[in-house]
């Protein structure tokens, strides 16, 4: 049985565990992205439509092209950050096989799933006082609004469940 945590929704069932972890929106970062989401979509459309509406000679238009290619590709990282800035929870989804952080948003939102076989013992980091995992060389962290009672806790009772012969050095 896990233990029950205040502020954590948590669903237990043999085949998997969901927990639902809340989390605090930074208002100023999310405005700042809002507005750079905002300017980007404008510039997006300024510069299809420049190519559309002028007959520039064939290197300007590939050298837009490869401008647009760039553009896009930062529109994607900036999209995937607002994302992650607008979300009010986390999920965490984790079965013997795999294990899923889910940031929704509405329809939308940020998922990412990662192998059981590759993930490491939760632990609490030090640089960001919240609860943390390796996947492989990569430090991935979640619940940074928990306080760090509540996180100690979950941290515990997911090494029980998913790290049990682990060592807890």
């Amino acid at each position: 049985m896990f233990p029950q945590i205040d502020s954590l929704i948590i669903e237990e069932s043999q085949e998997r565990l969901k927990i639902v972890l809340p989390v605090k929106r930074n208002r100023f970062l999310l405005g700042l992205f809002s507005l750079c989401m905002i300017i980007w979509a404008v510039m997006t459309v300024a510069i299809v439509s420049a190519m559309i509406r002028e007959n520039y000679n064939l290197l300007l238009n590939v050298m837009l092209v490869i401008w647009l290619g760039i553009w896009l590709w930062f529109g994607r990282v900036l999209w995937r950050r607002w994302q992650f800035l607008a979300a009010n929870r986390e999920i965490l989804f984790i079965n013997g096989e795999r294990l899923i952080l889910r940031r929704p948003l509405s329809l939308l939102g940020i998922t990412d799933a990662y192998d059981m076989k590759h993930v490491g013992p939760f632990y609490m980091s030090d640089t960001h006082a919240c609860p943390t995992f390796d996947y492989a060389f990569q430090h991935v962290y979640f619940g940074q609004s928990l306080p760090a009672g509540e996180a100690v806790r979950l941290i515990s009772g997911l090494n029980h469940r998913f790290f049990a012969d682990e060592d807890d050095d």
